[in-house]
């Protein structure tokens, strides 16, 4: 779950890493609800996607909002391998682009990496147990901001502070 969480809050992030872990758990998670998608708009609407037929808007919006972050977990994963995220576009070859990719997808990280540390160590510590992945591969201080409490000096500073 937190792989899926992670992906969803490094939305746009093209940049950094992402390991095999973190890449096929997020893709699981993401047909897991695309299928109780599927089932809802059976139940609640009727549709059932067959070869000739349009998907319900459950299903649609599940897909939808997973396009963006599917696409940016996939290009992390690819810098894990130490490639381009420019070969994400591989895939548009028929048959071979996506076997190239199934590939990659299954291959071990490189070391080392011009794309960043490895997600696999939690910035700089090594876990204590080499099978489970960090929390997250954002910094507490970007998630949570820093814990400091911030000083206000004025009240237009306190508005931008408010939108940040």
């Amino acid at each position: 779950m937190r792989s899926y969480v992670d992906g969803m809050l490094r939305y746009f992030e093209f940049s950094g890493r992402s390991t095999r872990r973190q890449y096929w758990l997020f893709w699981l998670a993401t047909l897991f609800l695309g299928a109780i998608a599927l089932v809802g708009d059976n139940q609640l609407w009727g549709y059932w996607p067959t070869a000739y037929d349009e998907i319900g808007p459950l299903a649609a919006f599940v897909g939808i909002v997973h396009i963006v972050p599917g696409i940016t977990v996939t290009v992390r994963r690819l810098h894990d391998l130490d490639r381009s995220g420019w070969w994400y576009l591989i895939q548009f070859v028929p048959l071979l682009g996506t076997l190239l990719m199934l590939y990659w997808m299954i291959c071990p990280p490189r070391e080392p990496n011009r794309f960043g540390p490895d997600p696999r160590e939690d910035y700089g510590m090594q876990t204590a147990d080499p099978y489970r992945a960090p929390a997250s591969t954002i910094p507490r201080q970007v998630r949570m901001g820093s814990g400091q409490p911030q000083r206000v000096v004025n009240e237009h500073e306190a508005d931008a502070q408010r939108f940040i």
